[in-house]
């Protein structure tokens, strides 16, 4: 930096001049001064105050030695800046060795790497190998343990099987089912290429098989004679699967099922005995044998109490094997329906029940002269042998007894109405002169109408199980009631003239046919009984046409007009001219009024007015037709008479008018 050119002084003090001549070194700082910006100011401060921290600086030096000072000071700091660098080159270089000496450990341990490399590829490829096989095998372990799951047992189902103290419950029966699934799933290993795993697997688990089976035989044989030889019967879910279980087992399980009949058999013979002479408990109900004075009520209670032990037998039979449709074999390989093993299980334990039910009840039939009483105990008999039958399988020994008892019972009903029909032809008892039913056939009839209530009443009827039983149809007691009966009726009467046994049978059969009306199940019956009494009343009819015939004097006249040939002329044959004809119409025209008036007092003696209207209104209609045969023969011209009027007094329409009140439809 220039110092500032000093200007001449004068004694008195320093004189300025100025230069015509401008300078141009000072304008250019100045102006650049001026045309500084605000950061070469900022710089200039900056630079002023280094000059101001400069030491032993003051101004007049700074005045004078201004570039020397900063020189100086320039070289102090280079000096400084060297040492300084100095001191970062030998750190460099001791950088550059260090690095020199890594480098060449990096070269070393790079050949090493190579060398590594090259001997380690093969056995990284071998260890690639190792672990695809470690995978492999892996995968094989996995299936080994699924399948050792699969085909062995835990320790704890072993020792659940295989302790003979052990108890009996769920756990058992989880662990026999899953040694009974490894059994079945061996069965199909021996259909593939695995026979041999099968057999092996079979082999080991055989005997914790057997002694499952074992502990489970001898369970269940001791709680079939426990729980099932009392009355009261709480079938367990455990005895359930039991049973399930030992169907496997087929000498086993039939060993089981003789256990539980042997059980039944005993306990419901036991029972219905008690029933029989002890009652209930602390006497409620009273002993059945009590009501033996009361034949009804001594055989319905005996049959109510086996038909409730039965069904309630089969209802605990039933649950115990869970009403299902499984099959099994026996022991001789034959397969069975557990359904027909719950019915012989029931037949069993039913049996015990025949002897004295069937005994008892023979003697009260043999007991029994009444027939009514008779067939109240067969229709009773004979609807609980049906109801049985629904609960049990045909030919069981109760349904065979029952049906036995039932054909004895009808038999000594049938025996006891022919001995009845016995009596009545021994003494057969004649009606009165009114004709009127006798109070022989009027108590044999009031013996069929309480048998037909007694039927119309009974459980077979009301059940509508009367297709059950063909073999004891109604109708054959209604004929082996009826027809000893109407025989009776026409014994009694063969001493009367025909019309008077006509009417009586006519009496009797009505009063039958009332009988049998209100109840639907003898329609046919009744049918056959309405024929023969229409066949009857034709012939009472038939017997009154021909007292009408004889009373009108028209019978000669009918008899030669059904005999003449239809050649010769009618007024030509004896008594058949016209004076004669003119004289036997002319008695018929006077006896109208008695005609008219009262047919004929015999038929008052028919108990139905109806039958009576029947037999006078057939009755006129034949004379009718019979006055109208007369009449066309008599205006017939070939017959040969001039004046018919003359001849006939009434015409065919008089006639009918006379007769209209007493002629039906």
């Amino acid at each position: 930096m220039e110092s500032p050119q000093r200007t001449p002084t004068t004694e008195d003090g320093p004189t300025l001049s100025i230069s015509n001549k401008p300078n141009k070194s000072i304008a250019s700082k100045l102006n650049k001064i001026l045309n500084s910006s605000t950061i070469d100011d900022t710089r200039t401060k900056l630079a002023l105050t280094s000059l101001s921290d400069i030491p032993g600086l003051d101004e007049a030096s700074l005045r004078r030695n201004l570039r020397g000072t900063i020189e100086k000071k320039e070289v102090e700091t280079n000096k400084k800046f060297l040492e300084a660098f100095e001191k970062v080159v030998m750190q460099f270089d001791k950088l550059q060795s260090q690095a020199k000496r890594m480098q060449d450990a990096c070269t070393i341990m790079k050949q090493q790497l190579s060398r590594a490399e090259s001997e380690t590829t093969e056995v990284i490829e071998q260890a690639n190998i190792m672990q695809e096989q470690s995978s492999a095998y892996s995968d094989q372990i996995t299936i080994i343990d699924k399948f050792i799951e699969k085909f062995s047992l835990s320790e704890q189902e072993i020792s659940i099987l295989n302790t003979p103290s052990g108890p009996i419950n769920d756990e058992f029966f989880v662990a026999l089912d899953h040694l009974q699934q490894i059994h079945k799933d061996c069965q199909l290993l021996l259909t593939t290429k695995n026979q041999k795993a099968g057999r092996e697997i079979m082999d080991s688990l055989a005997q914790y098989q057997e002694n499952a089976y074992d502990k489970l035989y001898k369970w269940t044989q001791y709680e079939s004679r426990l729980a099932f030889g009392g009355d009261i019967i709480d079938v367990s879910a455990l005895m359930t699967k039991a049973l399930k279980a030992l169907m496997r087992r087929p000498v086993l399980f039939q060993t089981i099922l003789d256990e539980l009949a042997a059980a039944r058999h005993d306990a419901v013979a036991r029972a219905f005995l008690n029933a029989l002479t002890r009652g209930g408990p602390g006497g409620t109900p009273r002993p059945i044998e009590l009501q033996a004075p009361d034949p009804l009520r001594y055989v319905g209670d005996m049959l109510a109490w086996v038909h409730q032990a039965c069904a309630g037998e089969k209802e605990m039979l039933e649950s115990l094997f869970q009403r299902n449709n499984e099959k099994y074999q026996d022991t001789t390989g034959v397969t069975v329906q557990v359904s027909d093993t719950v019915n012989d299980l029931l037949e069993c334990a039913m049996e015990g029940t025949c002897r004295p039910l069937k005994s008892r009840i023979e003697q009260v039939l043999v007991l029994q002269p009444n027939a009514i009483t008779s067939y109240k105990l067969a229709n009773l008999i004979q609807f609980y042998s049906v109801t049985l039958r629904k609960l049990m399988r045909k030919d069981a020994g109760l349904e065979r007894v029952l049906h036995e008892i039932t054909s004895l019972a009808y038999k000594h009903f049938f025996q006891t109405l022919n001995a009845q029909a016995e009596r009545l032809r021994e003494y057969t008892e004649p009606p009165g002169r009114n004709l009127a039913i006798t109070p022989t056939v009027r108590g044999m009839i009031t013996q069929l109408k309480e048998i037909l209530a007694s039927y119309d009443s009974s459980l077979i009827v009301v059940t509508n199980n009367t297709d059950s039983v063909p073999e004891y149809s109604f109708s054959e007691i209604l004929d082996a009631i009826i027809e000893p009966l109407l025989h009776t009726c026409e014994l009694s009467v063969v001493e009367l003239k025909p019309i008077d046994q006509h009417i009586y049978l006519v009496n009797c059969l009505h009063y039958i046919q009332n009988v049998l009306f209100p109840y639907s199940f003898t329609e046919a019956k009744r049918e056959s009984i309405s024929v023969r009494l229409n066949d009857i009343l034709n012939d009472i009819a038939m017997e009154e046409y021909n007292s009408l015939l004889s009373q009108a004097k028209l019978a000669k006249i009918k008899e030669t007009l059904a005999n003449k040939d239809p050649e010769i002329p009618l007024s030509s044959l004896p008594d058949m001219d016209t004076v004669s004809l003119t004289n036997a119409l002319s008695k018929l025209d006077s006896s109208l009024v008695i005609l008219s008036a009262d047919v004929s007092p015999r038929l008052d003696k028919l108990a139905s007015t109806q039958h009576y209207q029947h037999v006078q209104s057939v009755a006129i209609r034949l004379l009718l037709d019979t006055y109208s045969k007369i009449s066309k023969a008599v205006q017939d011209p070939k017959n040969g008479y001039e004046d018919p009027d003359s001849i006939l007094p009434r015409t065919v329409e008089d006639m009918e008018a006379i007769f209209s009140f007493c002629l039906t439809e």
